[in-house]
């Protein structure tokens, strides 16, 4: 329950929105072995390129992996302004570098800045026999 204070949380995404977005890719396609995406850390994987391409990336804590759209819900833009740049200094969240807010890992709601109380656009994915690949 909210206070009068305190606005309600929105609603998490439904999980479903990344399969609309132009390029996409197809449930079941392999991103690459675990061992790539540094503990903790994150990688971006791009499909397709010009305007329409698919962003997203896969953050990595240990063996979960946690895979989220590349698009700020402040204002549309990329998380990262560097190759893989999408944590903060102590890796415990993640961080749009253009508006410096802040994300939980495990489910993307925002905790702080610009996009507190948003959710990042989760893009379901699975390590199986050590290899990330896309579910859903």
């Amino acid at each position: 329950m909210t206070s009068p204070n305190q606005p309600a949380r929105p609603p998490r995404p439904d999980g479903s929105y990344w399969r609309m977005r132009p390029r996409a890719p197809m449930p079941g396609t392999e991103l690459g072995p675990l061992s790539d995406i540094a503990d903790p850390g994150a990688k971006e994987f791009t499909f397709g390129g010009g305007k329409s391409t698919f962003s997203m990336f896969v953050v990595r804590r240990g063996d979960e992996v946690f895979g989220y759209l590349n698009i700020c819900p402040h204002y549309s833009s990329p998380l990262n302004a560097r190759a893989d740049a999408f944590m903060n200094e102590d890796r415990t969240l993640l961080r749009c570098t253009m508006h410096f807010a802040e994300f939980r890992i495990e489910d993307g709601f925002g905790v702080a800045g610009a996009a507190e109380n948003c959710w990042l656009d989760p893009v379901p994915v699975e390590v199986r026999d050590g290899v990330v690949r896309i579910v859903g």
